[in-house]
């Protein structure tokens, strides 16, 4: 026992001696070099600072930017500094001075002033909502713009300001700060893209200005702005809904995501930008950046390099869309009609559904778009629409260039052979006579359907629409996808091909006969958009295969080095039609552009073009002008289809579809001029 005890005795004085040792090296330590151990921790401080990720191009089909990128400046707050007095200060004369200078800021809150007055901004449901929210002011719903403004004052500690426009200048930036989770390694951007100019200003006023810097990041640039900017799409402010959505997914800014979404965020709002947002944003990197007891950066590390977005190349063929974007300004503003201001073009690789060609017009310029203010407030109070995309989501009477569907069911069914003559057409259509008699265009006799097809004989196909029936008409409407959405990856609007139960649901009337024929020359309720007829017309040219129609053809990473996805051409479906009515189709419509209604435009064409026009009546307004065509005839690559609204009569859709043919097939057509040219002079000598 007197063993054991002396053990425990000297483990206690062992114990005693350590803790009196450590308690000696403590007390050196606080005395004698504290002020060395502080000293140091104040003089080196290390943080680390967000580097933004570059966001990938978008590419035509042969390489050209759409969609390229540019350095700017950008005024941002990167430090808070001193009291709430301070920071108000410094908040309030930065934005003076960006006003002062007509640079347009960073302005998030969803209240405004008008008549002296607070109240809430229109159209900024979600953003209200968020402000009352129990994550910021923690208000009822039933808060007013005053409560909202109260509320502000008392947190952000505005109680000092009188001016009501002093006070929402402080709060709004304020807020978007605690929105976007500011920190030294977030910045708030309060202006971007700002002019040399005004870099050097903020320079001269950084003393005044504690915390206002100015960073370089990468913008959009459109080489040719005007060339495709309803596909390129835009860019803008991230939205409350998108934020929310990213918020969801766990995909917002934190330190340890770097690369999440910010309140400040710039991202796709429509077109390739939003569909293609994540293959487009870049990864964000993050620069340790160490600093002395002044603020001087004593060293800078890249720990984590950002990374750029993959770019997108697209269908599109630059030469093509520039044709088709200049053929409709020019056939349009020529004016056929007095209303008419719209139309549209889609060209299709018949062979895999890729869009070489999408234009609309009325049409704009995403860089003056980004750029000018008062171009954008320009552009949405424009009557004419100029930002709606009409060669995806306008829907139109498409007129006879529905007569070739027509006459491919009638075939298949067994209504019309292709020696078959209906009707003796006499410039009208008599089966319904003498309640109902509408007219042709012209007096045609007995015809076939290549005659048919040829002159668009009415006749000829109000009789083969009523043997058809409407039920079978719709059924092969919707085998060509007339009436349906095509699948291709942006936002399109599907068509109508009359049916009496949606002529009911419409109208609130019954279904008669005389609509029945009407439907067979592409009237009554028969609307269709341009891609729809563009891609019915690549399935008569290519014997009935569906694609599903794209604007993709592959990623690649920022430097197009490494091809990482590639667009394969999908079947859809595959019409069951025999090969051989095909042919007798697709032989009617080169018809039509050697000696029928589209000879004038097509019948020297250096290509062999087939096609069918079109002239829809329109209640109230001039007829649409339709062409749907495709080429080489012989041996089929590209499809057509042009609508030119209310443009009466006349050549504008067969000229702009030209203009189309003439940019896809330029190296075939200038070697045929140059062996014609050689041919001449041969001949001569």
């Amino acid at each position: 026992m007197k063993k054991g005890r002396g053990r425990y005795i000297f483990c206690g004085v062992m114990l005693a001696a350590a803790f009196l040792l450590y308690i000696g090296r403590l007390a050196q330590w606080q005395l004698l070099e504290g002020s060395t151990f502080e000293e140091e921790a104040v003089q080196s401080s290390a943080t680390y600072l967000k580097l933004t990720g570059t966001r990938g191009e978008i590419l035509d089909c042969n390489g050209n930017v759409l969609a390229g990128n540019r350095s700017v400046y950008n005024a941002v707050y990167s430090r808070l500094s001193g009291s709430n007095e301070t920071r108000n200060a410094v908040v309030l004369e930065t934005v003076k001075l960006l006003e002062t200078l007509n640079v347009p800021w960073t302005d998030r809150l969803p209240i405004e002033i008008k008549s002296g007055k607070y109240q809430f901004k229109t159209k900024m449901t979600a953003e209200i909502e968020t402000l009352k929210s129990e994550d910021i002011l923690d208000l009822p719903s039933s808060a007013t713009a005053d409560e909202c403004m109260e509320s502000l004052i008392e947190r952000y500690d505005l109680e000092a300001y009188t001016s009501p426009e002093d006070i929402r200048r402080i709060a709004s930036v304020r807020y978007g700060m605690e929105r976007a989770y500011f920190s030294r390694t977030n910045p708030f951007v309060l202006a971007k893209d700002i002019s040399i100019e005004t870099v050097e200003l903020l320079s001269e006023r950084s003393t005044d200005l504690p915390g206002i810097e100015t960073q370089v990041e990468q913008t959009r640039e459109y080489p040719e702005g005007d060339l495709a900017p309803h596909i390129v799409g835009t860019l803008g402010a991230i939205s409350q809904e998108q934020y929310d959505a990213a918020e969801e997914a766990g995909n917002t800014y934190s330190a340890s995501n770097v690369s999440g979404y910010s309140y400040t965020d710039t991202v796709g709002q429509s077109g390739i930008e939003s569909v293609f947002e994540s293959t487009l944003r870049g990864k964000n990197g993050k620069e340790s950046v160490t600093t002395d007891a002044t603020g001087k950066v004593t060293s800078t590390t890249v720990t984590e390099p950002p990374e750029a977005g993959d770019s997108v190349w697209l269908t599109i063929d630059s030469n093509v869309q520039r044709a088709a974007v200049n053929a409709l300004a020019e056939q349009i503003e020529a004016k056929p009609t007095e209303d008419c201001e719209a139309g549209a073009v889609v060209a299709l690789d018949v062979n895999t559904g890729g869009i070489i060609a999408s234009a609309t017009y009325p049409n704009f310029d995403l860089e003056k778009y980004n750029t000018d203010d008062a171009y954008l407030t320009q552009l949405y109070a424009d009557e004419s629409r100029p930002l709606f995309n009409r060669a995806l989501n306008g829907i139109f009477t498409p007129g006879s260039v529905f007569k070739p569907l027509v006459a491919l069911a009638a075939l298949e069914e067994g209504v019309i052979t292709p020696t078959s003559h209906p009707v003796n057409c006499d410039g009208a259509y008599h089966y319904y006579a003498p309640d109902y008699e509408p007219g042709c265009l012209g007096v045609h006799g007995e015809v076939d359907v290549y005659g048919a097809i040829r002159n668009s004989c009415n006749a000829f196909f109000f009789d083969v629409g009523r043997m058809l029936t409407i039920h079978k008409m719709h059924t092969y409407a919707e085998l060509f996808s007339l009436g349906e959405k095509t699948g291709c990856e942006l936002s399109e609007t599907a068509g109508i091909m009359s049916d009496p139960k949606t002529y009911t649901e419409r109208h609130g009337a019954n279904w008669y006969d005389g609509l029945t024929i009407q439907a067979a020359i592409g009237q009554c309720d028969d609307m269709f958009t341009p891609i729809e007829l563009a891609e019915y017309c690549a399935m008569i040219a290519n014997g009935g295969t569906r694609y599903k129609t794209h604007f993709l053809n592959k990623v690649t990473d920022y430097d197009r080095a490494v091809e990482k996805e590639t667009a394969e051409p999908e079947v859809v479906l595959q019409a069951e039609i025999e090969d051989e009515y095909f042919k007798v189709v697709r032989e009617g419509m080169r018809q039509v552009c050697t000696e029928g209604t589209a000879a004038s435009t097509f019948s020297d064409f250096g290509i062999a073009v087939a096609g069918k026009t079109g002239t829809a009546e329109n209640a109230d307004h001039s007829d649409n002008l339709t062409f749907i065509g495709f080429a080489p005839y012989e041996n089929p690559e590209i499809a057509v289809a042009v609508v030119i609204e209310y443009g009466g009569e006349g050549d504008a859709a067969k000229e702009t579809a030209k203009a189309v043919f003439e940019a896809y097939f330029a190296e075939t057509l200038q070697k045929e001029a140059k062996n014609a040219e050689t041919t001449v002079t041969e001949g001569t000598e």
